[in-house]
């Protein structure tokens, strides 16, 4: 009967090693340590935007920026196109505590466009589409690192009292399904 002591022993050890992912770091990046990663991708948007140049990371080295920005009229509707491709390269980022350093792989892609009947600051209706995408690449002091993929979409056809369109961001960034106010990232 004691026989099967040893063998339950093994089998629970090999059942250990082989649900281990070795190749993940120890420490991933929480939600809030990703969100703190799109405000400052959406921060080096806002500041780069159509200045397409050298952005500085807010605490440390730099990001290339390069943006266009459409905007045109066809009677009542006003339509607008606008994207930007960020390319971190040694651009640190404080996050959580942290201070995280971005390189891109290869980069990050932001794309806007929207229509709107009427006026673009109180629309009667229209169509708002943004999408982040890419990836990049993410170090913690501690030696911690890897690649941040994004796949985030917001698109929305109704609007509130303001004029700003409802919804939020959805999909996934640094292997977390996300969920997230706009008002967050710009």
């Amino acid at each position: 009967m004691r026989w099967y002591a040893p063998l339950l022993v093994l089998v629970l050890i090999v059942a250990g090693v082989a649900s281990c992912d070795s190749t993940k770091p120890a420490n991933l990046l929480t939600e809030g340590e990703t969100v703190a990663l799109l405000l400052e991708i959406g921060r080096l948007i806002d500041d780069g935007f159509g200045d397409s140049g050298t952005e500085d990371c807010s605490a440390g080295g730099e990001a290339t920026v390069t943006s266009t920005y459409d905007r045109g009229a066809n009677g009542d509707s006003i339509w607008v196109r606008a994207s930007a491709t960020i390319v971190p390269t040694d651009c640190e980022a404080a996050v959580g505590g942290d201070t995280l350093t971005l390189n891109g792989k290869p980069n990050v892609q932001y794309t806007a466009d929207a229509w709107f009947i009427g006026d673009d600051i109180d629309p009667e209706r229209g169509k708002v589409r943004t999408v982040f995408g890419g990836a990049m690449t993410w170090l913690r002091r501690n030696g911690d690192t890897d690649t941040c993929s994004i796949d985030l979409t917001f698109e929305s056809t109704e609007f509130d009292d303001n004029g700003d369109p409802k919804g939020d961001f959805r999909g996934s960034m640094c292997s977390l399904d996300l969920v997230i106010d706009p008002n967050k990232v710009f």
